[in-house]
């Protein structure tokens, strides 16, 4: 900013005036600068914002006018369309009522003679011309006759399942919906009950081409709104009548239209649109009777048009308004704006660096005050300018020094962050380090343990020769600086490496020209594990900041030291424990097969002592051998179990992909394990979908994977039942087994798949079992490319999915 401040020119006045210039009241701007004077004036913003608020304050006079002549004349409008709308809707139902007069005169008691009744029914359709026919039903709903005017006639047709005979009532008329013939104008049917003990109805058809002539009449009296438009809708918003016989064309969009809709749920009704989309006033009324809705619109134009005088008298005023407040604001501005322009001036002389003119003002006022304040500041400006610009370059290097320091931390933890090698990550923080200390060179040193000693890891600024000399000597001596500082873990400043005889490799360091240097330990929370080194080649006392950001560099070279150190012993204990689970495959699989070969002939015995090929067993004898070969089978399955878990994990079991029936493969499990389900009492169903295509995939272990899931719900089920379904999902084979057992906890539904992992409740406890056969199953599954899954609640049962592709052509990878 200073910088800045100083390399603007002085401007002529300012070379050649031989004392302050004075900038007096009045005074005219020099004339290079009329154009800028006439843009940024101040005397123009004074005439604008006062134009500005008489015309806010007349336009806003003129809004409220306008709104208000608006607002009137549009309640006006929707009041009268609103008496309207009642006067049609009420003459409609006074037209109906009489309708069911004429209806109910004809029903009555004492005409029950049928002579009597027609002779009624033609006096109707004399009396009343929108009834256009006039039925009899008997109470059987058999039509008895039917009077038009062109006659009589007989049809018989049965009404009793119409909505005319169902829903008709003794005391009152029924009006039917609205029904719209191919030809003509819409009819509705109005039936009502016979009085008397013979009972029946009589049912007219009305036709509503009234309701067009009632319509126009009303607009009619109204000649002072020729755009008047009247409609009636149904309860449906179905047009059925319209003072524009062309509309009924165009009857399918009314009950889309906002007003129609909100006149059906009786929602208030002000404005609408035509189906042309034209803006309406609308008003609304219901018709007695039959709830129909009669509308009233008129263009919304019409409440506009008192506005237009209106808007022509407020722009004659706001014309003689504006023409005075200029004239006004002129003068006004003329007078307050002088003083403030040679402020101005002397303002834009202190802008451009000139701090040594004054600005004199001689008005009594505020403005004179302010032309005080910037004299004041002018001779502050002065004073403080000297300086300024020293702090600023100050800050500007203390800045860039920050920046470096920064772009240092972050290249280190870029490379602590991207890669494990020590000796690069040694060497960048080293090489930062004597770059931000300013010093010449510098050496890193790792402490070794085993040895206790110190030798050189990383250097930077040093003769090579040097550095081989450094790397040939292990400073084995704890008493020296190394030591000290690895020991009490305290940074040590060596402002003369002369008179420090505990420097280490003091005579080669003051033959390769060091005169000065600083030592940092590298302490970690398990003790030391080296020390940091920047030399300088002349003597110095380092800074404070110095000292502190080394010391920062030192826990960055601790923490990558830790890092590798610890990235080697992970890496060891992996290959130990590949090792050790190499070995443990390898054992089970060879004791799994030295197991099965005497335990197969101890079966075979025990068969053979069953067979009596040895003689006739003693009864007591005969509960043993079952006992032997029921521990005998059940250890020889958990062997086998055992043996393939050794082979999954050794990667030496391969599936024997050919092609099966799924339904053989449940049927076979099923009737490997009917058997245990009938000794518990339980139901045990299958379903299997018809016409399941033939799969691919091994046969053998998909059977021994559905034996395991069902046995396992048969061992927890104790009341209840099992289930078994598959069904074709797609390219999926979908198996399901279903128990009503006690069930999986949420937190035990993931682990049951793992080895050797049960639920952990009472009732897994009591039923025994290793934890094995879920886990081989899901690894069979996986091989398939396949999945099992398990859905349970606590005492609500199990139900376990499996899913597997119908053809399997290449074994996956178990998980």
């Amino acid at each position: 900013m200073t910088r800045d401040m100083t390399s603007v020119p002085a401007t002529p006045a300012q070379n050649t005036s031989p004392g302050p210039a004075r900038a007096r009241a009045g005074g005219r701007a020099p004339a290079g600068a009329a154009s800028d004077f006439r843009r940024r004036s101040l005397s123009g913003k004074y005439i604008a914002y006062f134009v500005g608020l008489v015309a806010f304050v007349l336009t806003i006079s003129g809004v409220v006018d306008v709104w208000i002549t608006y607002r009137d004349a549009r309640g006006a409008i929707l009041r009268a369309d609103a008496e309207k709308a009642d006067m049609t809707a009420r003459r409609i139902g006074q037209f109906m009522g009489e309708i069911e007069r004429q209806i109910s005169w004809a029903t009555r008691a004492s005409a029950s003679a049928p002579d009597r009744r027609l002779e009624d029914y033609r006096r109707i359709l004399a009396a009343v011309p929108a009834i256009v026919e006039i039925a009899q039903i008997d109470r059987a709903g058999k039509e008895t006759a039917t009077l038009t005017r062109a006659g009589a006639t007989f049809s018989g047709d049965d009404w009793k399942l119409t909505a005319a005979l169902r829903e008709t009532r003794p005391d009152a008329a029924w009006f039917g919906p609205v029904s719209f013939p191919a030809e003509g104008a819409p009819r509705m049917q109005v039936a009502m009950a016979h009085a008397g003990r013979d009972g029946g109805f009589t049912v007219a058809e009305v036709d509503l081409d009234f309701l067009t002539d009632a319509l126009r009449a009303v607009r009619a009296r109204a000649q002072a709104t020729p755009d008047l438009s009247i409609y009636v809708t149904t309860q449906d918003g179905l047009l059925i009548a319209h003072t524009e016989a062309a509309m009924l064309a165009r009857a399918k969009g009314y009950p889309a239209l906002p007003q129609v809709r909100a006149a059906l749920r009786d929602a208030p009704v002000e404005a609408g649109e035509t189906p042309d989309g034209a803006s309406v006033l609308s008003a609304v009324a219901v018709t007695p009777y039959t709830g129909w809705r009669v509308f009233v619109e008129q263009p919304a134009s019409d409440a506009l048009k008192p506005v237009g005088g209106l808007l022509l008298r407020l722009l004659w005023l706001f014309a003689l308004g504006l023409a005075l407040c200029v004239g006004a604001a002129v003068l006004l501005a003329r007078r307050m704006t002088a003083p403030l322009h040679a402020v101005q001036q002397g303002a834009a002389r202190l802008a451009s660096g000139d701090f040594g003119q004054a600005i004199e003002v001689r008005t009594g006022d505020e403005i004179e005050m302010l032309a005080d304040e910037f004299n004041r500041m002018a001779a502050q400006l002065r004073e403080f300018y000297a300086r300024l610009e020293q702090k600023v370059e100050d800050r500007t290097q203390d800045l860039a020094r920050s920046v470096r320091e920064l772009r240092a931390l972050e290249e280190i933890g870029r490379a602590l962050a991207a890669s494990l090698d020590l000796k690069l990550v040694l060497k960048t923080a080293l090489t930062r380090a004597v770059e931000l200390a300013e010093a010449d060179g510098g050496a890193l040193y790792a402490f070794d343990r085993e040895r206790c000693a110190f030798h050189l890891a990383e250097a930077h600024g040093l003769d090579p020769s040097f550095v081989a000399a450094m790397r040939e000597v292990h400073l084995t001596r704890l008493d020296g600086l190394l030591g000290e500082v690895a020991e009490h873990g305290r940074t040590v400043e060596v402002a003369d490496i002369a008179d420090c005889p505990g420097f280490p490799l003091r005579a080669a360091t003051l033959a390769a020209g060091f005169r000065s240097a600083l030592v940092v330990p590298l302490v970690a929370h398990d003790g030391a594990l080296g020390a940091l080194v920047v030399e300088s080649l002349r003597p110095r006392v380092f800074a404070a900041n110095k000292i502190s950001l080394m010391q920062t560099f030192a826990h960055q070279a601790v923490l990558a030291m830790r890092n590798a150190r610890l990235f080697r012993a992970v890496e060891e204990n992996g290959r130990q424990l590949a090792l050790a689970s190499e070995h443990k495959s390898r054992f089970f699989a060879n004791m799994s097969h030295e197991l099965r070969t005497p335990l197969n002939a101890i079966l075979g015995y025990a068969e053979l002592l069953r067979d009596g090929l040895y003689g006739e067993l003693p009864e007591r004898a005969r509960p043993v051998l079952e006992r032997v070969e029921s521990s005998g089978a059940h250890l020889l399955g958990l062997i086998n179990d055992v043996l393939d878990l050794s082979k999954l994990e050794a990667g030496e079991l391969a599936l024997a992909l050919d092609d099966y029936s799924l339904r053989a493969v449940v049927e076979q499990a099923v009737g490997t394990t009917f058997s245990l389900a009938k000794g518990k009492g339980l139901a045990f169903e299958q379903e299997i979908e018809d016409d399941m295509p033939l799969g691919r995939g091994d046969e053998r272990r998909l059977t021994q994977v559905l034996i395991n899931i069902l046995s396992n719900a048969i061992k927890f089920t104790d009341v209840g039942s099992v289930k078994i379904s598959a069904r074709t999902l797609d390219a999926l084979f979908e198996i399901v087994v279903a128990d009503t057992g006690p069930g999986v906890a949420p937190q035990d539904q993931a682990r049951i798949f793992e080895a050797f992992q049960q639920g952990d409740n009472t009732a897994t406890r009591l039923k025994g079992g290793t934890g094995l056969g879920l886990s081989i199953s899901k690894r069979f599954i996986d091989m398939h490319g396949g999945s099992i899954s398990v859905a349970s609640q606590l005492g609500e049962g199990a139900r376990f999915t499996i899913l597997i592709p119908i053809r399997v052509e290449r074994q996956k990878a178990a998980a």
